[in-house]
């Protein structure tokens, strides 16, 4: 099976003041909250969803499995429902890994199922 790497699943860019509830909460309020030096929910968002279309285009009808990190999974989670929010996001950031299905028809989601995950408590950086 070949890997291919696509660095628009690479993680959220932090700015100075890191990770924390407070952090947490403004970017989730606010999608175009960024810290200094750091990305963006929205930005974050865009660059993944972005490469998730890319392949769905280039593997239509295939099976395909993709790495990524938990903010970059939630914002795609988000793009598809707006509902999943911080506190979707903080249920899922001690599962590490935590293993989604989803299921496309073209670039609409059609389905999601939550089938594992292995509970790691958060490092606060």
């Amino acid at each position: 099976m070949s890997i291919i790497t696509d660095e628009r699943f690479c993680e959220r860019k932090s700015g100075e003041h890191g990770n924390g509830m407070g952090q947490f909460s403004k970017r989730w309020t606010n999608f175009d909250y960024a810290e200094e030096g750091g990305e963006s929910l929205r930005s974050t968002q865009e660059r993944n969803v972005n490469a998730l279309f890319d392949i769905l285009d280039k593997f239509k009808g295939k099976t395909v499995v993709i790495g990524t990190h938990g903010t970059a999974l939630s914002t795609i989670l988000n793009y598809y429902d707006p509902a999943f929010d911080m506190d979707d996001f903080l249920r899922i950031i001690d599962w590490m890994p935590y293993i989604v299905e989803l299921s496309f028809i073209g670039h609409e989601l059609i389905d999601k199922r939550e089938l594992a995950h292995i509970y790691k408590e958060y490092q606060k950086c």
